[in-house]
């Protein structure tokens, strides 16, 4: 049945509760949930959205949806009456009370606001973890919305996810369970579905590409402009993953300052183009401060939305940078990368493009070996870039059956 055939019936939209990161200050959580729900809508024109976050506030302003808090606490948000909304959930006197009663009011609130939904989709992005504020935290709640959906007969569908650090027992089991309770469990690298089964978890998983490749399909794509040769650079910075400072980020700032000396000196300007928009841009200043060349010819860019890092990022002749979706979104785009990676998710994703000849390690990283890889990459720009052209359009084809299955779950 089409869209046009469901709304002449008066089929009712089918409600999807999408839990995710949906920050707009990291570009790569928006290019996911944009490139899912843009799939999505694709197949069934009549789903309808509901954003499961930590921001609901942010969620709202950046899609439109109507959005809540992941934990359970506080009331929906809806497009309308966000004028009306500052950003703070509220106090909750349940969310200051002991572990247990908590943990309980939490599970509560959860199945009321399931009860407002047909389908929960757990998307994109590494939510397979318990490093950010332990078991209590992420895996509790995947498990609290996963349990409540199927309490109620409701299809569960985790697609997209990665597995980043399952640090304590708890944690694991609480996030396994989770998994469990799924019709469809789709993960975003076969790092990922490797890291799940040293926990022991069993069940049947697919793997397929990180659905921000997806976003060519769904109109993320502008049109290039025409301008003078350029290269980008995209720091990344050391909050980003736990650990303590260590001076292997003193050498990656190092690393990054010669490799845009370099750059400069093949004649490309050099510009700074962040695809975290508020972590990463103070890093630049140090990195241009390093620069043994001229950093004050360089440019730093702070992109706005997903289509415009897309855009910054289409007609450059190289592009360095450590976050996964930095990269991610060059690819889509045609564009050859180097990756410093930080973290298993990086050096895979450029494994999965065929690209591991262009990803160096930020723990063991030295400036010869990084200008090494620059050079190389400018040396062959027509074979890279049909390489690039390739491996994006196969990525999307993989992804495009994966979301044909995920479509098929949603009720109606």
């Amino acid at each position: 049945m089409t869209g046009e055939d469901q709304r002449s019936t008066g089929q009712a939209a089918a409600r999807v509760g999408l839990v995710g990161m949906y920050s707009s200050a990291n570009l790569g959580d928006t290019a996911i949930q944009t490139a899912v729900m843009g799939a999505l809508r694709a197949r069934r024109p009549n789903v309808e959205f509901v954003g499961v976050c930590t921001d609901p506030v942010d969620a709202v302003r950046t899609f439109g949806l109507t959005a809540l808090h992941v934990s359970g606490f506080g009331h929906a948000i809806d497009p309308s009456s966000l004028d009306l909304v500052t950003g703070d959930r509220g106090p909750d006197l349940w969310e200051r009370a002991p572990l247990p009663l908590r943990l309980t009011a939490a599970a509560v609130r959860i199945d009321r606001h399931m009860r407002g939904m047909d389908m929960l989709l757990v998307s994109g992005s590494g939510q397979i973890d318990d490093f950010w504020g332990g078991p209590w935290e992420q895996p509790f709640r995947l498990l609290a919305w996963a349990s409540a959906a199927r309490r109620q007969g409701k299809p569960v569908a985790f697609f997209g996810v990665g597995v980043d650090q399952l640090l304590t027992w708890l944690g694991t089991r609480l996030a396994t369970a989770a998994l469990s309770r799924a019709q469809l469990r789709v993960l975003r690298d076969p790092g990922s579905l490797h890291a799940l089964r040293q926990t022991g978890f069993a069940a049947e998983c697919d793997v397929c590409p990180d659905p921000a490749f997806h976003l060519a399909d769904t109109g993320g794509v502008a049109v290039p402009r025409a301008e003078a040769a350029f290269a980008v650079v995209s720091p990344i910075a050391r909050n980003a993953w736990p650990g303590n400072v260590a001076t292997s980020y003193e050498r990656y700032l190092t690393a990054l300052a010669a490799a845009a000396d370099h750059l400069q000196q093949c004649g490309l300007e050099v510009r700074f183009v962040c695809s975290q928009t508020r972590m990463d841009p103070p890093i630049v200043p140090l990195i241009q401060n390093a620069m043994q060349g001229n950093g004050a010819a360089t440019r730093t860019i702070t992109p706005a939305s997903v289509d415009h890092y897309l855009r910054e990022v289409r007609g450059a002749d190289i592009v360095v940078a450590s976050r996964l979706h930095a990269l991610i979104l060059a690819l889509v785009v045609g564009t050859p990368v180097v990756a410093v990676s930080y973290a298993r998710k990086v050096a895979q994703q450029m494994a999965d493009a065929g690209l591991s000849n262009f990803c160096l390690d930020l723990d063991t990283l030295h400036h010869d070996a990084l200008l090494g890889r620059v050079t190389m990459v400018l040396g062959h720009q027509d074979e890279i870039r049909s390489q690039v052209a390739a491996t994006s359009a196969r990525l999307r084809g993989e992804l495009a059956v994966r979301f044909d299955r995920l479509a098929a779950l949603i009720p109606g």
